[in-house]
Formats: C-alpha cells, structure tokens, sequence
C-alpha cells in the first residue's frame, strides 16, 4: 500500500457518527485483520439536515473525499423506515456515475447505528453499555433486534427517566463497548460492514476500484 495514501474516509450523516463509525472500522481492521497500517480518520458529516444531507449532496461527499488522496471510503447511514437494499443500490449506482479511482463501499445499517449497541446486549457482554447508560441490569437483546424501528428509543426506555440518549455524547464510547463477534452472529447489517471493511482492504491492496456491494445490472 503507497504510505501517502493509506487512509479510509467515511462519509456519515450525522455528528454523532464522526467519531463512532471510524472507531468501530479501526476496530475491525485492528482486532480482526490486524491491519495496523490503515488509518480510519474522523468521518465528514453535516451536523443538520444529517440523512437528506447525505443523500442529496452525495457526489460533492465522494468528491471532496478524493480531494484528499485517500485509499478507500465508506459511506455509511441509517436506513431508518428504508429498504436498507434499495438505500444501498441506489448509493451504488450513483457512486459508480463517478468512476472514482479509489474502491468505494457502501452500508446501509438497518435500521439504526444504535441496533448494534443492542445486539451486544446478551449476558454480561452489554455489562459496558449498561453502565454507559444507567441503564436496567436485566436489559437484553430481543430475538430480533433488526426489527426495531426506533434502536435510540429502546435505549432511552431502558434508562432513567432523567437519562437521556444523546449520540454526540454516548455513540463514540458505547462503540468500544460493541461485542464484534455476537453483532456479527445477530445482525445482517453489521456483517455488511464488516465485509464492507474486508473488500476495502482487499481492493487497496489490489489497486483496484470497485463500488460495493455491486448489484446486476
């Protein structure tokens, strides 16, 4: 990998994600692929208007990222009440428009960030996320996790009625709480990341440039 472009920018929708999402990513290169020499710098994201943002001024995020001679990056967001597949097939289709030199990939969390932090919730694995938040000791994962529309609200009804969620605040710690190994075994979304995180490396290393995940046409 050329040393003056080793970096991986993600492109996010909100403020909480800009330290979050590149600490969940580094975490991954480092405790999975043990791939040090990757820097995952903080994520560009527009504090207002954070999803509409994205998506609108989508070609103007990639750009600028280009602009700053990185390897590889990662546009990722909550599908919220979306079709995390459609969300995603539509990013794909307009960041392959741009024939970017570097590979792009593309995640779709369904349907909240926050889904994750529920995910790890099992046993004493959530022991972490529990103390963060004050929250209930007997709290744990639902069977189906990724079925819950509103992850921050589940959170917040589990914690003291004067305890309030506030993902500027919690996300970035509760992320080094995240139990990799059961998110992975308990949500689709997250191992799209993680996989999302493998081919990234993958196509640095390889020089290549493809847009992922890639749909027929």
């Amino acid at each position: 990998m050329n040393s003056e472009r080793n970096n991986i920018i993600a492109i996010v929708e909100g403020a909480g994600d800009k330290n979050a999402v590149p600490s969940l990513v580094r975490r991954i290169l480092w405790e999975r692929f043990g791939r040090y020499d990757i820097q995952v710098p903080r994520a560009r994201a527009k504090s207002a208007n954070g999803k509409p943002n994205l998506i609108r001024n989508f070609e103007d995020f990639i750009k600028n990222a280009m602009k700053e001679r990185c390897a590889a990056i990662l546009v990722m967001l909550d599908a919220d009440a979306d079709c995390p597949v459609e969300l995603a097939r539509n990013f794909t289709r307009r960041a392959e428009a741009l024939n970017a030199p570097v590979p792009i990939a593309i995640v779709c969390a369904k349907s909240e960030y926050e889904t994750w932090f529920i995910c790890s919730l099992s046993g004493s694995y959530g022991d972490g996320i529990r103390r963060r938040l004050n929250m209930q000791s007997g709290a744990i994962c639902p069977n189906d996790p990724e079925s819950i529309r509103d992850a921050k609200g589940w959170l917040e009804e589990r914690m003291p009625s004067d305890r309030a969620y506030k993902p500027i605040l919690d996300q970035d710690d509760l992320t080094h709480h995240i139990a990799i190994d059961l998110v992975h075994e308990k949500s689709r979304t997250f191992r799209r990341l993680y996989h999302a995180v493998e081919e990234l490396v993958d196509a640095v290393d390889a020089g290549a440039s493809a847009v992922t995940p890639s749909f027929s046409k």
